[in-house]
């Protein structure tokens, strides 16, 4: 049986439907984690891209911004999108990109490399954490944590 919640207009919908909808997700964010250079009005500034979708990116380490303003982020020397500041909080912004990417583009394909390179990472951690506890468990006088 499925639980359906109220929102605040009277729909009733799925709890992750609630979720999506409030964060505003239309296509799925992939972790990376990359320094550009992000420019606004003349000013630069070294930011961290921490996930990306084909409508957006996630960045850290934000300085200045707000809101609706235009910038132009450079990946590497040779890839630069351009997008807009959706929301700025602290240190963090989400950059729509204008125009979205579409997956054949070099940045895409760029930041799509990066995203696999992280996960192929994090299996292989996860792979040598079980095999160091599988070991330590088979151990006399040693369990597991």
């Amino acid at each position: 049986m499925l639980n359906f919640i109220q929102s605040v207009d009277g729909r009733h919908m799925r709890p992750g439907a609630l979720a999506r909808n409030f964060l505003r997700r239309r296509d799925d964010r992939h972790r990376v984690s990359i320094t550009a250079i992000l420019e606004c009005r003349g000013i630069t500034q070294n930011v961290r891209v921490v996930d990306f979708s084909a409508s957006g990116l996630r960045v850290d380490g934000i300085r200045g911004l707000a809101t609706g303003d235009p910038i132009q982020i450079s990946l590497t020397p040779d890839i630069s999108l351009a997008g807009e500041v959706a929301w700025a909080v602290w240190h963090k912004a989400g950059i729509k990109l204008l125009p979205e990417l579409d997956e054949t583009q070099p940045a895409y394909l760029f930041l799509t490399e990066q995203a696999f390179a992280i996960e192929q990472l994090r299996i292989r951690a996860l792979a040598s954490l079980a095999k160091d506890r599988a070991s330590a468990a088979g151990r006399p006088g040693r369990g597991s944590v």
